[in-house]
């Protein structure tokens, strides 16, 4: 592969009395060349580092945006967040078995996002917002559906809704999150993978996620705290259909078929996920951390399946952080041992292997707000199998 980005940023603030602003926006250019060369065979007589296939993708992007936070009064405030995004997408050139990849795609998104902000008091606060955000496909997903113009993915679009509560005290922090994320036309994976092991993701018409986050924290002594996060969801995609291939072996024909499901789990969205994180600053300088994480049941795919199921996951390791202590450096003195950056050694003690988790709220991202939800990064669109699958699971 051979990558080029280029980008830019601005920003303006104002502060006033009872009203923080900022407007700004973005540009951004991404062209990545994908190519292969042969470097050995044991068939046939080729030269060495022959390029046998090539194919470019380019991405512009352009976004600008306002937000705006007004306070009503010393406790209520309201806040409010428009964007607008244009997207280009455009792909040239032949994939590694030689199938035509050009297409193009132009995508214009409106996402805005409106909320209440309460304070309580000093250690307690409470929000509710609504959002509207919109996602478009990744090259990869484009890449699967060359040529099937039936398969070409469609922009996925959440409308989010979410309430919290925030406590803090000397010596604990509690929140809370309850969201409720209603989808249009979401991409979700379908279980199959491509011959380089990423996710082929297919959109679905309807789906939702519906849970509920907690972190809490408490540090009763110096020397110990104790973090803890909780995830509790439901990940459903409504009225799904599984679309499949039947082949009679006696003489290889084959048939297409489709069962109705109804409700089923979406796919790597496990309903329960936990994590601990016990630290211990016994020596000076020095942390010890004992942590475990827990992962619900999930599913490869979105047939819900006990043959594609997960079991329950979790797994323990031990952390060593060294801190070393730091000297005043001026100009005119060199950096020493004591300037090094921290020092992290880590001893893992499995008990189970952790599975490669999706991300159940894929356009966490989107939002102008950010959330730790305690789920892995997701995977990824895949990079190869749309021609050749045999099983193609999509909606109705």
């Amino acid at each position: 592969m051979s990558n080029g980005y280029y980008g830019l940023i601005y920003s303006f603030k104002y502060s006033g009395a009872r009203i923080d602003a900022t407007a700004g926006g973005g540009a951004n250019y991404y062209s990545g060349d994908h190519y292969g060369k042969i470097i050995w065979t044991s068939v046939g007589t080729f030269e060495k580092g022959l390029q046998w296939y090539w194919n470019n993708g380019t991405k512009k992007e352009f976004n600008i945006y306002g937000k705006a936070d007004y306070s009503l009064n010393e406790k209520l405030s309201v806040f409010g967040d428009l964007q607008y995004r244009f997207i280009s997408y455009e792909m040239t050139g032949d994939d590694d078995d030689l199938k035509d990849l050009g297409q193009q795609h132009r995508y214009h998104f409106f996402n805005p996002k409106a909320g209440l902000f309460l304070t309580l008091n000093s250690n307690q606060d409470a929000y509710l917002s609504f959002s509207v955000a919109n996602r478009e496909p990744t090259r990869s997903d484009f890449k699967e559906a060359a040529g099937d113009i039936n398969a070409t993915p469609r922009q996925e679009r959440l409308f989010d809704t979410e309430l919290g509560y925030k406590l803090r005290g000397e010596k604990f922090s509690l929140s809370a999150n309850g969201y409720y994320m209603l989808y249009d036309d979401q991409l979700v994976p379908t279980g199959e993978l491509s011959n380089t092991g990423y996710s082929i993701m297919t959109n679905v018409k309807k789906s939702y996620r519906l849970g509920i986050e907690i972190n809490a924290g408490i540090r009763p002594f110096n020397f110990f705290s104790w973090d803890i996060g909780l995830t509790a969801s439901r990940n459903k995609i409504t009225d799904f259909v599984e679309y499949y291939v039947d082949y009679n072996t006696s003489d290889w024909s084959e048939e297409y078929k489709s069962k109705s499901l109804g409700t089923v789990d979406i796919a790597y969205s496990p309903s329960l996920i936990g994590s601990s994180d016990m630290t211990f600053k016994i020596l000076k300088n020095t942390e010890f951390h004992i942590i475990s994480k827990y992962v619900g049941k999930q599913y490869f795919d979105n047939t819900m399946s006990s043959d594609r199921m997960m079991a329950i996951h979790h797994g323990n390791s031990i952390l060593t952080a060294k801190t070393p202590d730091t000297a005043p450096m001026n100009a005119a003195t060199e950096p020493t041992e004591r300037s090094i950056p921290p020092l992290m050694i880590t001893k893992v003690m499995p008990t189970a292997m952790m599975p490669r988790t999706e991300t159940c709220r894929t356009m966490s991202m989107m939002l102008s707000r950010s959330r730790n939800t305690g789920r892995a990064a997701p995977g990824r669109t895949g990079e190869k199998a749309q021609a050749s699958r045999k099983t193609r699971i999509s909606p109705q």
